[in-house]
């Protein structure tokens, strides 16, 4: 997972893996209750030899944070003495949770197999459902041509007989196939240089299903990037 310092996002890569939500059903209640629910879920050992839990529970009223843990135990094969040995060892990995609770939905930060995994318990500590985000194809046309630079865009579900999908690169609004196959497919994903509402822009792939990859130039993220990103991606899910 991320660590944040002086206002910087540092991924332990190259890029920070985003997925957003709705909430959906039920009612999320006060943030002190969301708060107290969740310190009642600590990290512990589990059935079948694993552990998770929740952990740094923090809240501004408006906004509630918190990291989902989990370990589970592996087998490798490991050499000791000349010979083979089977040794089992615990992969472990984290994610960050962003629950909002004024606009309902929820923001989660770090490796992608982590953050789903934790989506059941929570589901289950707050009685709500999260549903994946959607963008329009009129809303992912227009990221595209607000964007600094597209340099990748992936169209799927083609209206073409010989192609099902194709990938474009390069300069790819001021193309000719870009004019055509926009028009006969959905845009799954597009790569590029993305300007935000606030005057700076980022390095960031951006999926129709809600899903972000923000790429990281020198040190880190700078934390108010990623939030204006998630507050211009949540904007256009209404449209």
């Amino acid at each position: 997972m991320a660590l944040q310092t002086n206002g910087l996002i540092i991924p332990r890569g190259m890029v920070l893996p985003l997925r957003l939500y709705h909430v959906n059903g039920g009612s999320l209640g006060a943030a002190s209750t969301i708060v107290r629910k969740l310190k009642e879920h600590p990290i512990e050992f589990k059935e079948r030899k694993f552990y998770e839990g929740f952990s740094d529970v923090d809240t501004d009223g408006s906004m509630i944070s918190v990291y989902y843990t989990v370990g589970q135990p592996i087998t490798v094969q490991r050499m000791k003495d000349g010979e083979m040995e089977t040794q089992a060892i615990y992969s472990q990995g984290r994610c960050e949770y962003i629950i909002h609770t004024k606009e309902r939905y929820l923001e989660c930060r770090g490796t992608s197999w982590v953050s789903k995994k934790g989506l059941l318990p929570l589901m289950s500590i707050l009685g709500v459902e999260f549903d994946g985000v959607n963008l329009s194809e009129s809303s992912m046309v227009s990221l595209c041509r607000d964007a600094a630079l597209v340099k990748t865009v992936q169209i799927s579900e083609l209206d073409n007989p010989a192609l099902s999908q194709i990938q474009l690169s390069g300069e790819i609004l001021d193309s000719a196939e870009w004019t055509i196959y926009r028009r006969q497919g959905v845009i799954r994903f597009f790569r590029g240089y993305i300007d935000l509402p606030t005057g700076s822009q980022i390095s960031a792939q951006i999926t129709n299903k809600g899903t972000l990859l923000i790429y990281k130039r020198g040190v880190g993220i700078p934390a108010e990037d990623v939030i204006a990103a998630v507050s211009m991606v949540m904007k256009l899910t209404k449209n």
